[in-house]
C-alpha cells in the first residue's frame, strides 16, 4: 500500500512538472522572506511577473540610518512588509545614534546610501564628499529642549524671546546654564536659535556635548539644567515631569532630513541601480503608510523597540505626525526650483542657511558654504520620478 502511495505521489509530481514547463508562473499574494541567490530568487508578493521564466535579478545595498528616526521608519516598514524583497532588493543595515558619526563610517566605505539629518548632510558633504540625492521629511517637530520644573529657566516663564515669545526663560536664567546637547547637529542648531533669541551665544552657557540618548539619560539622572533631544525620546512618558522650553517648531528651524550616498557606490552601475530601486520602494512605502496609519504606527513602535527605545503605538501615532513625509513631487521640485535670488536649488538653500549659522558660531569654517555647493545630484531622483510617473 505504501509503495502505491509513493508511486502515486511521484506521478503527480511529474504531471505538475510537465504542466509547469508548458505554462506561465501564476502570481501570489504571499511575501517570500527566505533569501536566495541572485540567479534563483523568484518574484513574490504583488510584484508583476516577467513574461519569461527567467528569475528576477536581486540587487544588494548597504543602508545606514539613525536609530528610531522618522526618516528611517519607512525602510524598517519596507523590510518588515516584504516590499524590498518584492522589488528584488536585499539590504544590510548599519545604524547610528547621530549623523556626524554616521558620516565618519564613510571613511571605510561602510555603507552605500543613508537617511540622515542636517548634521549628517553637512558633515558628509563637506568632510567626506558624499552626495545629497533626495529628502524624506521635515525635521522640526521632534527636536525639543527640556528644563526642570523647579529651575530658574522655568520660573522665568515666557514672553522674553525674540524668535518666539512662547519659548521658556530669559537671558538671565539661561546665562551659565549647563546644557546637554549633541554638537554639530540639528540639536545644536535648535539650541543656538533658542538662546540667540535671548541675545546669548554658546559662550554664555556651559555646553556639554552628548548624543541624544546619553543626554536624555544624564538629564533624567539629575545632570544639567537643560537637555536637547530628538526623535521618540521627545515624546516618552518620562517628559511629564519636565517643562518643554523650546522645540524645532517654536524656534522655526525649517529643517529637513535627506538621503546621502557614498560617491564610490553611486558611481558603481550595480549599486546605482540598487539605489534607484531603494528610492522607489521608499516613496511607495510612504504611500502605504498614509493609507494604513494604524499599522504604520505599530511598526514604528516595533522599530523603536528594536532600537532600545520605549515607544507605544499611541505615542508613535503622535510621533509620526510631527514631521510630515515629503511626496516625490515635493522632493523633485525642491531639487529643481531655484532658491529666491540664488543660483542654487530650494533644497540646497535650506541647508546653506543652516550652514551659515554654524559658520557664524564656529562649527564650520568660512568658505564651507561654497564647498557644500555641488554636492547635490538630481540624476537618480529624475529617473525615479520618471519611472513612478510613467514618463
Amino acid at each position: 500500500m505504501a509503495k502505491k502511495i509513493i508511486l502515486a505521489c511521484l506521478a503527480a509530481v511529474m504531471i505538475m512538472g510537465a504542466l509547469t514547463a508548458c505554462g506561465k508562473k501564476s502570481g501570489t499574494n504571499e511575501t517570500q522572506k527566505t533569501e536566495t541567490s541572485d540567479t534563483q530568487k523568484e518574484e513574490t508578493g504583488n510584484t508583476q511577473k516577467s513574461d519569461t521564466n527567467e528569475p528576477k535579478k536581486t540587487y544588494e545595498l548597504t543602508v545606514s540610518g539613525i536609530n528610531g528616526s522618522i526618516n528611517y521608519t519607512p525602510v524598517y516598514i519596507a523590510r518588515e512588509k516584504g516590499f524590498l524583497d518584492e522589488a528584488g532588493l536585499k539590504i544590510d543595515e548599519v545604524m547610528f545614534d547621530n549623523g556626524p558619526v554616521q558620516m565618519e563610517a564613510l571613511g571605510s566605505d561602510s555603507w552605500d546610501i543613508g537617511a540622515t539629518g542636517v548634521g549628517g548632510v553637512l558633515s558628509g558633504a563637506i568632510g567626506y564628499d558624499a552626495l545629497m540625492i533626495g529628502a524624506s521629511n521635515s525635521d522640526n517637530g521632534t527636536q525639543t529642549i527640556w528644563v526642570r520644573k523647579d529651575s530658574k529657566i522655568a520660573a522665568a516663564g515666557t514672553g522674553n524671546n525674540e524668535v518666539n515669545s512662547s519659548i521658556v526663560g530669559d537671558a538671565a536664567s539661561w546665562k551659565g546654564a549647563k546644557v546637554l546637547c549633541n554638537s554639530g547637529t540639528v540639536l545644536q542648531y535648535l539650541l543656538l536659535k533658542t538662546i540667540g533669541g535671548f541675545g546669548l551665544s554658546l559662550n554664555d552657557i556651559e555646553f556639554v556635548s552628548m548624543d541624544s540618548p546619553t543626554a536624555n539619560s544624564a538629564f533624567l539622572a539629575g545632570q544639567g539644567d537643560a537637555a536637547v533631544v530628538t526623535g521618540a525620546i521627545s515624546f516618552s512618558p518620562d517628559k511629564d515631569d519636565y517643562v518643554l522650553a523650546s522645540s524645532g517648531n517654536l524656534a522655526d528651524t525649517g529643517l529637513m532630513c535627506n538621503f546621502m550616498v557614498n560617491k564610490n557606490s553611486y558611481n558603481d552601475p550595480e549599486k546605482y541601480e540598487a539605489m534607484k530601486i531603494f528610492m522607489e520602494v521608499y516613496f511607495k512605502t510612504i504611500d502605504w503608510m498614509n493609507e494604513n496609519k494604524q499599522e504604520a504606527a505599530q511598526l514604528c513602535s516595533d522599530f523603536n523597540q528594536e532600537c532600545g527605545i520605549n515607544l507605544s503605538p499611541e505615542t508613535a501615532t503622535l510621533y509620526l505626525g510631527q514631521d510630515p513625509y515629503y511626496s516625490l513631487d515635493d522632493v523633485y521640485n525642491m531639487m529643481h526650483d531655484k532658491a529666491e535670488g540664488a543660483d542654487y536649488s530650494v533644497m540646497e538653500g535650506k541647508l546653506i542657511d543652516v550652514l551659515k549659522f554654524f559658520i557664524q558660531y564656529g562649527n564650520y569654517k568660512d568658505g564651507d558654504d561654497q564647498k557644500f555647493l555641488g554636492h547635490m545630484d538630481t540624476k537618480l531622483i529624475d529617473e525615479v520620478y520618471a519611472d513612478l510617473n510613467g514618463k
